[in-house]
């Protein structure tokens, strides 16, 4: 009899790592039945590879991001208890028709899957996406992996899938016999194109404004930027990569920019668009294909994400960031993340010319750019951690 597993996330960037690793699993396991069950969000990306979604997530006025108790009473005006426990009762019956169950994200979806299913410590498989020791803190829940975390991970997960191999080292020291890392799986997530998308004697300034709605406003801010920077570095071009949640026809209104014809992308790269704006002397070019080929060219990254952020680092890249109003890139979260990606990371003020200055600054700075480099390599280390996790799953659920 086949056997069948139901992959449970919570957030946009944990669907990604899920969908994969599913698909990956789908072809070292043929017949085996993988569905999806996104408590944030819809699950577009689930279904745009081909994996069936049977609940689609609610979206609260958080998005996930939590960061203070005015984002909490928020969410529960909004009818956070309610759906949290309709979405729980949904899942209990849901889960009951699979062998096993491999919740991605933090261990509050490990606890939140356990509490509302009575699958045994045997057939859950959590992979962990948020914490990692490199972030030097204790901070539990988005950082850390604490001390009551640590708890409900032992009694409630057969399996475990860290993202860094710092931080496994850290849970075997606690105890923990059932750990692995193969590396951050978010890194699989980023598809480069075997050829190059951009012009070679082009500078390419990436653009990642995240997935949320204080993306539209982060960007506003962004293209100041861009106005500041178009007139002094030479052959620039500037690619912003949306998700495919981020309405492009609002981006292009809110900003004034205009569509152009250009040869400057080969015709047979579909699904990017070239626009100018008055103040900005370089073609602006906007994506929600190209992720990874924009991260993968660019010289150097404005980033105002999360996972993307990461992703960036990971492929070696500087990033400059700013905070704005949140809910998810704070000045707290940013002091987070520069923790985690140390000198891959430049965060400022929301002040448009003092970020252009320093990236004048960098952007010429070769032995600084290979350190920054090196850095976020050694970090964000995981291409093919994907592949690794769904071997070792396979022999998991086999045995």
């Amino acid at each position: 009899m086949n056997q069948s597993i139901l992959l449970v996330s919570n957030g946009y960037g944990e669907d990604k790592v899920a969908a994969y690793l599913g698909i990956s699993l789908m072809k070292k396991l043929p017949g085996i039945t993988i569905n999806a069950f996104p408590t944030v969000g819809k699950g577009h990306f689930y279904r745009s590879i081909g994996i069936e979604t049977v609940y689609r997530g609610t979206i609260l006025p958080s998005e996930g991001f939590v960061r203070s108790f005015k984002d909490f009473f928020g969410d529960i005006l909004h009818g956070l208890i309610n759906k949290t426990l309709k979405m729980g009762f949904k899942l209990k019956n849901i889960s009951e028709r699979y062998d096993y169950i491999i919740t991605v994200g933090d261990p509050y979806i490990l606890l939140f899957t356990s509490v509302f299913s009575s699958k045994k410590k045997e057939k859950k498989i959590f992979v962990g996406l948020q914490q990692s020791e490199w972030y030097q803190s204790r901070k539990p829940f988005k950082e850390h992996y604490s001390f009551i975390e640590r708890i409900w991970m032992k009694l409630l997960a057969g399996i475990i899938f860290v993202r860094d191999l710092k931080t496994a080292e850290y849970l075997k020291s606690k105890g923990f016999s059932n750990v692995f890392s193969y590396g951050n799986p978010m890194m699989d997530c980023v598809e480069i194109s075997k050829e190059k998308i951009f012009p070679s004697d082009k500078v390419v300034v990436g653009i990642l404004p995240g997935s949320k709605k204080e993306a539209y406003r982060n960007l506003r801010l962004i293209f100041k930027i861009m106005e500041n920077l178009s007139s002094k570095i030479q052959n620039t071009i500037f690619a912003i990569a949306i998700p495919p949640n981020l309405e492009l026809q609002r981006i292009i209104e809110e900003n004034n920019l205009k569509k152009v014809n250009s040869s400057i992308i080969d015709a047979s790269v579909s699904s990017i668009y070239v626009y100018s704006k008055k103040g900005i002397n370089s073609n602006i070019i906007i994506s929600d294909t190209h992720f990874g080929d924009i991260i993968n060219e660019s010289k150097i990254i404005i980033g105002t994400s999360g996972t993307a952020n990461e992703q960036a680092a990971g492929l070696g890249k500087p990033i400059f960031s700013f905070w704005g109003k949140g809910p998810q890139i704070t000045k707290k979260f940013l002091k987070a993340q520069k923790r985690l990606l140390g000198k891959s990371l430049f965060v400022f003020d929301p002040e448009p010319k003092r970020i252009a200055k320093e990236i004048l600054e960098v952007i010429n700075d070769e032995k600084l750019l290979k350190e920054i480099e090196e850095n976020g390599k050694q970090r964000m280390a995981g291409r093919g951690s994907i592949e690794k996790i769904s071997e070792r799953i396979v022999r998991y659920i086999s045995t």
